[in-house]
């Protein structure tokens, strides 16, 4: 222990202020290092979080896109509906008035139906096809509108798709 008390004071210090420095620089590349780090996490989260809002944006506009052109397929399908129950409306009057027509020629003169027979039965056959080729031709007619509004929705719903991408 003598011989420490031989070295000069300002060694002493000059030795604490080196292990000062040493400690201090050390404890600055940690810190250097541990702020690269939170910094690189946290352009990462930034990252992360600009993709989710992306996302989430294109989502939410092929949604609205996807609404309005359900809601337009919607209307279209309720057009039809009215227009079709109009039609069979219609259709149903017509039929009434053949059905009439049939009723009166049978209450006719006896005399002016004696010519044939064969020529009221024809009358009836062809009131009958004309009236189910009538119902066929309307649900024919209500399947391929509905059809068609169908193909409608699906091109609207790929071109919001294609469009968000």
């Amino acid at each position: 222990m003598a011989e420490l008390r031989l070295i000069p004071i300002w060694a002493w210090v000059v030795l604490a202020l080196v292990l000062f420095g040493g400690v201090t620089y050390v404890r600055l590349e940690h810190t250097q290092l541990s702020l690269t780090a939170v910094t690189d996490d946290r352009d990462m989260a930034l990252a992360r979080a600009a993709s989710i809002k992306q996302t989430l944006t294109l989502q939410r506009q092929l949604t609205d896109d996807s609404n309005k052109a359900t809601d337009h397929a919607t209307e279209q399908t309720q057009r039809v509906t009215a227009a079709v129950a109009a039609a069979d409306g219609r259709a149903r009057g017509l039929q009434q008035q053949v059905t009439d027509l049939l009723a009166k020629r049978k209450r006719c003169d006896v005399a002016l139906t004696s010519t044939g027979k064969t020529r009221d039965d024809l009358a009836d056959v062809l009131a009958d096809l004309r009236r189910s080729a009538d119902e066929e031709a309307g649900s024919l007619a209500e399947a391929l509108d509905r059809s068609r509004i169908a193909g409608q929705l699906c091109e609207s719903l790929y071109s919001a798709a294609m469009k968000a991408r």
